[in-house]
């Protein structure tokens, strides 16, 4: 079998026919498809039973609430492709998606495989557009550098396929119980091990951006929560990069620089949280890396009166002003 597609399912009913519709339709391949029910509440769970009831190759397994890591890991475990895909339920992919990431597997017998993808927000809005319609073939430190800078390469897992055996060998799991930054850690391990990487610089996975979803909500009742899963992140790429790849160590701390300033201005939101040892952790660390902070300010987020202001204003002047400022 050309490989195993898993879909964890949470309260998306509202697009889950078509996700899977999608899936179905793919050309060329020998497939099968996982539906991990994730607990949900509204009309998911008869619909991949549904769909499981229909198609011999479809398989529905129903599970309590546990987030996407855990539902990842439960599909993971009944898949028998040669590659691995996970995908969100409430997207679609296009008919030649797999067919063209297999072919450039099979071809470079590549350990992962990376697409690019369009994002459609609910009012049908189309943007992230731009892609180069070209095949890259990477080694290792190569596909970790495009990861940490985004170049072509994305933090998400279903812009991706994976070798199972690769996965298997190393056993590579999701991170039980995460509901925030699972993507990432994710990969970073999975390509810690690869030895090569392909990317088809193509639009296949079509993402839809919603206002109301589990990651974009997350950190507004959770933000406890949200600030140890962004610190392990980055904690994790600051320690595996400087311990094993002395070449990306700037590039790896302009990352964390980047989704630092990203979880700062989350927590301006949450006043209590301006004394938090956490938080002065990674004032301390964007402060402690200026070099970097000034090289790359303008695509970490930074404005030069920006850069000024983190370095320079007290911690909790600087978070008051960040919120005055939200875009959130």
């Amino acid at each position: 079998m050309d490989i195993s597609i898993i879909i964890p399912v949470y309260n998306t009913a509202k697009y889950l026919k078509r996700c899977v519709q999608s899936v179905i339709d793919q050309e060329e391949i020998t497939k099968e498809i996982i539906l991990v029910d994730d607990g949900s509440t509204d009309n998911s769970p008869s619909i991949c039973d549904s769909y499981s009831d229909q198609y011999s190759y479809i398989t529905t397994i129903h599970t309590k609430n546990s987030g996407p890591s855990t539902a990842k890991n439960v599909g993971f475990k009944k898949a028998s492709g040669k590659y691995v895909a996970f995908i969100d339920s409430d997207d679609k992919v296009c008919k030649n998606m797999f067919a063209k990431m297999l072919r450039s597997g099979n071809n470079n017998n590549a350990d992962i495989v990376c697409c690019n993808y369009t994002q459609i927000n609910e009012l049908g809005n189309v943007s992230h557009t731009e892609c180069s319609n070209k095949e890259y073939i990477l080694n290792k430190e190569e596909g970790l550098k495009h990861l940490l800078i985004k170049d072509k390469i994305y933090s998400q897992c279903w812009t991706k396929i994976y070798k199972k055996e690769m996965l298997d060998d190393f056993n590579i799991l999701n991170m039980e119980g995460l509901k925030t930054e699972e993507d990432f850690i994710y990969n970073i391990r999975a390509f810690m091990h690869s030895k090569i990487i392909t990317i088809v610089d193509e639009p296949l996975y079509i993402y839809t951006h919603r206002e109301s979803s589990l990651s974009k909500d997350y950190f507004r009742v959770n933000i406890s929560q949200y600030i140890d899963n962004r610190i392990l992140r980055l904690n994790m790429v600051d320690s595996i990069i400087k311990k094993s790849f002395p070449n990306l160590i700037d590039y790896s701390t302009y990352h964390c620089i980047f989704y630092y300033n990203e979880l700062i201005g989350k927590v301006s939101l949450f006043s209590e949280y301006y004394d938090d040892q956490r938080i002065k952790k990674v004032f301390k660390y964007i402060r402690n890396n200026s070099n970097i902070l000034n090289k790359y300010h303008d695509q970490c987020g930074f404005g030069k009166f920006g850069v000024l202001l983190v370095k320079f204003l007290p911690i909790s002047l600087y978070l008051l002003y960040r919120k005055l400022h939200n875009k959130l």
